[in-house]
């Protein structure tokens, strides 16, 4: 089969307004006047034989992958962590792959004719987008994203002005052109909410929940600011991005990873994961994988624990989608912390627990309850200091309990709630 055929074989499994959209983002306009069988017909002749053009079209992920499988050579099998989303190249049938079901793996590979089809033009592609900046500017649109999970349009279109103007930018009118030709603005990136226009990172796999827990730590404040750095660094190595590692909490993280035995791609995986366990607003569990899968080999317990810390230290400093990109540390929501529990069977072990903000109690209210009869009787049977008054803010069923014992509110103190 030749690179047409089985790029034409892969193409007709998809309808005419799926084809539409894969020619976008390959930088080919196809006509919805034609027929389907056509329209794959034409893609498939423009991707077998333009490599040159749409290779100009393609993520710095999608060439950086299409040249280590050229280095490989055809049918030669690589075999990836599961990543956030698939590449451009496996939409469009450039590159073949196979996550099989209960499988950790991702595996990709090229066929001969692809191969023989991409290797002239994947070196000088990779070459002119790093002369051309065009790079960089991808990884400020995606760190923007990655780093807000969701963002309002308007917010994010200010923002790409603000890079465009800036002296970190290769040019006004070139920032504007790259912008339009890319794939960040093309796939699965926009999400509606009642008539609000939103951009969201490609890890997002739930865009309206996650608008929706938003709006139940509203008092974590407006969008945080971050730099145009902040965004360079959330965007690089997308899809397995980390962003933090330059500060003490990711440095004493990177370490930790290292000294376990983690490196190269899993060393990546692995931080980049903890990234993504950081954002799940309910508790999660595996944000400790990383020290829980290799407890067999850590010496002490008192080494265990200090590794759990490690973890959630990260991750209580990392900006969180949920609270509009500031921390747990900044904001006092969804803190967690590794302690030791005994379980049913007597064993210890280590859970996380999100921590909801100190209760704060209101210095009048005990005239309230003075003035009530049926409270005044609950308060004289109530020990000496016990505190009163407004103790615990909103909490949405969803939420973490604030009791801190890790279960929703709804399946824990809210089942009593008077």
């Amino acid at each position: 089969m030749t690179g047409y055929q089985g790029i034409k074989y892969f193409l007709d499994r998809y309808k005419k307004a799926e084809l539409r959209d894969i020619a976008n983002v390959f930088g080919k306009d196809l006509s919805m006047s034609l027929k389907k069988h056509d329209m794959a017909e034409e893609l498939a002749t423009y991707l077998s034989c333009s490599p040159a053009e749409w290779m100009d079209f393609m993520f710095e992920r999608d060439l950086l992958l299409l040249s280590k499988l050229v280095s490989m050579g055809p049918d030669k099998p690589l075999f990836l962590n599961p990543p956030d989303y698939p590449t451009i190249l496996e939409f469009g049938g450039i590159i073949s792959s196979d996550s099989a079901e209960g499988e950790d793996y991702h595996k990709v590979w090229i066929t001969e004719d692809i191969y023989n089809l991409t290797k002239p033009h994947i070196g000088k592609a990779l070459r002119e987008g790093r002369r051309s900046g065009r790079f960089e500017i991808e990884r400020v649109m995606i760190g923007y994203l990655n780093l807000y999970g969701i963002i309002p349009f308007e917010m994010y279109s200010d923002l790409l002005v603000d890079y465009a103007s800036s002296p970190y930018s290769p040019g006004y009118d070139n920032v504007m052109r790259f912008i339009g030709n890319n794939p960040i603005t093309k796939v699965y990136h926009w999400y509606d909410d009642e008539g609000n226009l939103y951009m969201c990172s490609p890890s997002v796999e739930d865009p309206g929940q996650l608008v929706s827990d938003r709006k139940a730590f509203t008092e974590a404040g407006e969008y945080k600011k971050f730099s145009i750095e902040d965004a360079i660094e959330a965007g690089r190595g997308a899809p397995y991005f980390i962003f933090g590692m330059n500060t003490d909490t990711g440095q004493s993280l990177d370490m930790m990873l290292r000294s376990l035995g983690y490196e190269g791609d899993d060393l990546i995986w692995e931080e980049h994961e903890i990234w993504m366990c950081a954002q799940n607003p309910e508790v999660n569990i595996s944000l400790f994988d990383s020290v829980t899968s290799l407890v067999d080999s850590i010496p002490t317990e008192e080494m265990y624990i200090s590794y759990l810390r490690i973890i959630a230290d990260y991750a209580n400093n990392a900006p969180k989608w949920v609270l509009n990109g500031h921390s747990a540390e900044e904001t006092g929501y969804l803190r967690v912390d590794p302690s030791l529990e005994t379980s049913e069977d007597g064993q210890e072990d280590s859970h996380p627990h999100w921590e909801m903000p100190f209760p704060t109690i209101s210095d009048g209210y005990s005239d309230v309850i003075e003035t009530d009869p049926q409270l005044d009787s609950l308060l004289s049977k109530m020990p000496l200091g016990f505190p009163f008054g407004m103790a615990i803010p909103h909490v949405s069923g969803d939420d973490p309990c604030p009791c801190g014992s890790g279960l929703k509110y709804s399946n824990c103190h809210g089942k009593i709630k008077s």
